[in-house]
């Protein structure tokens, strides 16, 4: 059987009786068709227990040498705009060299969550005067989240970030087209 890219040993994450973590979801991403890997996932705006935390923190480094596999064989884009398309943005291969970038805008996480995204058409902005709409076909990627947790009363929770950064790993390039509006004959 061949070697898979994400080892077993790192491909599962950390078991715990989910009915005791309300507050995480676990979740397969999926590289390809033979091979994926776990990943605990704080739900959105949720005040942790401090197990839950404990287990996010815990698995930081199993996430992260996953991440580090898939920017060393795809590299990765890194933003700090919104829209990542509209900068010209060279690959870091490194994960030493990301992580060195989301330091530069203070993110020191304590947590790394991955999101993976099937490919997306999507509008880039309001038509032009010559009628013609700017779209992009962006093929599916791997969004990578540095996120930090704070203690609050009942637990903790996600530190709200002022700044947009976008850490991604593309399968391949963002296509962007300017295509004529449709009129519709009436």
């Amino acid at each position: 059987m061949p070697a898979s890219f994400i080892p077993n040993n790192l491909a599962i994450a950390p078991s715990y009786p989910k009915a005791e973590l309300p507050n995480l979801l676990l979740r397969k991403v999926v590289l390809d068709r033979n091979c994926s890997f776990q990943i605990w996932s704080p739900k959105s705006n949720a005040i942790l227990q401090a197990v839950e935390a404990d287990l996010l923190i815990s698995d930081r480094l199993r996430v992260e040498a996953i991440c580090t596999r898939l920017v060393s064989l795809l590299g990765a884009t890194c933003s700090e705009h919104e829209d990542h398309l509209l900068t010209n943005q060279k690959l870091i291969y490194y994960w030493e060299d990301l992580k060195y970038f989301t330091s530069k805008y203070g993110f020191k996480p304590s947590v790394i969550d991955v999101l993976f995204s099937t490919h997306t058409i999507r509008q880039l902005n309001a038509p032009s005067i010559n009628s013609a709409t700017q779209w992009v076909v962006e093929p599916a990627c791997w969004e990578i989240f540095f996120l930090e947790l704070k203690a609050v009363a009942n637990g903790y929770q996600l530190v709200p970030r002022p700044q947009y950064l976008s850490v991604i790993v593309w399968t391949g390039l963002p296509t962007v087209k300017y295509i004529p509006q449709m009129r519709m004959k009436q």
